[in-house]
């Protein structure tokens, strides 16, 4: 026994939202009139499989809603869950073995330290052998034209 995928309420809501009538929907799809009444009505027999069901509400929600870029359609005319192969339900969640180790803040490589040191003898040499040199000099004469 295969579970219908097809939501038919959210089918004839979609349809009475675009104010159209069946006949014009089934126009617009190229189905029959019968066919669309039966996705609103969640009856069996127009289709020859349930995925030429699916498949006919798939074209009359893109036709009547238009498409997402991944080419579903905007509105949603599926079921959110089905009980009947528990198709939806949610899946139980991964448990891992052990937990990943957790990972350091702040390492403290060579490399950070070496950085860190020649930082630290740029500015010693900044503030104590240059600015006073700059600032003990003599200033030079001024020059006459």
């Amino acid at each position: 026994m295969s579970v219908d995928l097809v939501d038919p309420q959210a089918m004839l809501r979609l349809r009475a939202m675009c104010k159209l009538d069946p006949a014009r929907v089934a126009r617009l799809c190229g189905l029959t009139e019968a066919q669309v009444c039966e996705l609103e009505a969640g009856e069996h027999g127009q289709f020859a499989t349930p995925e030429m069901k699916v498949q006919a509400a798939l074209k009359v929600a893109i036709t009547l809603s238009g498409a997402q870029s991944n080419g579903m359609p905007v509105v949603n005319v599926f079921r959110k869950r089905v009980v009947g192969d528990k198709a939806g339900l949610q899946m139980p969640a991964i448990k891992f073995k052990q937990a990943p180790p957790p990972k350091t803040q702040f390492p403290d490589s060579p490399e950070f330290l070496k950085i860190l040191l020649i930082f630290v003898v740029m500015v010693f040499l900044l503030v104590a052998v240059a600015m006073p040199l700059l600032y003990t000099l003599p200033s030079p004469p001024p020059q006459l034209s």
